[in-house]
Order: C-alpha cells, then sequence, then structure tokens
C-alpha cells in the first residue's frame, strides 16, 4: 500500500478524525465532567453551576457528533447537513461565515453520497486551519459553490491535498482555485461543465 494510495489516504482521513475525538473527550468532556463532580463534593455542590457545565457538555458533545458524522444529511439532505455543520463550526473556530443560498446546494451538488459533505467539510476546514482568515463567503451559483477569503497563503498539506483529490475523483467534479489580489476564490463545479460557459 503506497502512501497515495486511496485505501493509504481515507485510513489517515480516519485516523486524524479519532485523534481529534479522542482529544476532546480526554481534554473537553472528561475535564467538565471532572469540574462538575468537584463542585458537588464541595458541601454538596450548587445545583445551578452544575446544570451550567452540564448543559453546555451535553451542547458540545451534540455539536461534535454533528462534526464527525451529518447525521441530518440522510433525513434533510446536503444543504441543510452543511449549514448545520457551518453553525458548529462558527462558534469553534470564532470565525463569521456568511452563506445565504445554502438552500441552492441540493441543485448544484445534486450527489447521492455523503462524500460530498465531506468534501465541503474538509475544504472548509482547510481554509480555517491553515488561511488565518477570520471571515468565510460562500456562494452558491448555477456554476457550482464557491468559497471566497483573504488570505496570503495558499499551501495545505499534502495529505489534505490528496484526500481532496481522492473525493473529487470519486464524485466526478472539478476545482477551481483562483487569488485575486489579497482574495482567494476556491470554487468546486460540475466536471460537465466548461470553465467560463454559463449554464
Amino acid at each position: 500500500m503506497t502512501v497515495t494510495s486511496p485505501t493509504h489516504i481515507i485510513s489517515r482521513m480516519y485516523e486524524s478524525l479519532l485523534f481529534d475525538m479522542s482529544y476532546d473527550l480526554h481534554e473537553r468532556y472528561a475535564h467538565l465532567l471532572t469540574s462538575a463532580l468537584h463542585r458537588l463534593e464541595i458541601n454538596g455542590g450548587h445545583k445551578e453551576d452544575v446544570k451550567v457545565i452540564l448543559n453546555h457538555l451535553i451542547e458540545e458533545m451534540r455539536n461534535r457528533s454533528k462534526e464527525i458524522y451529518p447525521l441530518s444529511y440522510h433525513e434533510y439532505g446536503l444543504a441543510v447537513a452543511f449549514k448545520s455543520y457551518l453553525n458548529q463550526v462558527e462558534k469553534r473556530y470564532g470565525v463569521n461565515i456568511e452563506f445565504p443560498t445554502y438552500y441552492k446546494l441540493n441543485e448544484v451538488m445534486p450527489h447521492k453520497s455523503v462524500l460530498v459533505f465531506r468534501l465541503l467539510q474538509t475544504t472548509l476546514k482547510l481554509i480555517l486551519e491553515y488561511s488565518e482568515t477570520d471571515a468565510v463567503e460562500i456562494e452558491v451559483d448555477q456554476n457550482g459553490i464557491l468559497f471566497k477569503y483573504k488570505s496570503y497563503i495558499e499551501t495545505f498539506p499534502l495529505e489534505q491535498k490528496d484526500l481532496l483529490e481522492l473525493l473529487q475523483k470519486d464524485l466526478g467534479i472539478e476545482m477551481e482555485f483562483v487569488r485575486r489580489k489579497d482574495r482567494i476564490e476556491w470554487r468546486w463545479f460540475e466536471a460537465q461543465l466548461v470553465k467560463g460557459e454559463k449554464r
């Protein structure tokens, strides 16, 4: 199995997800529960303090679960699932994400596969973790979905590029990455579209 084989790429993706989840379980959720337990042990604790901690923990776990797997995708489709994911991402990273045309996403990305969610999720994760930006604009038009943000950084880890290329090939869609001064426009669109041609 080579380092660029599909099996290896997917394996790395899952290892990364498992690492992140393990970290959250140990460093975030366990610490919150320990804090709640400590408050209970101190003279019975204050119910309201413990309630606040537990409610926060429940919300954190629900938000994290939506990042790991979009359960709403199967019931409501890509548009709702990705918009829900964006709401969690805004809280997690402290960024502003504008996506007023999210409801059109199912029209330009009609794939019946959760892989298209993974493609968009990976795209946004790369932007937020490696581009040093605090705001992202997302648009859906007749030619696909467009991510716009300010950044002077264009390079991403090789393993993430490999994952994107694998998802892109499997879904049969194309990518366009354009810099306009300090702004980057990153578009995904259907493979049958010719660049620059309108539907």
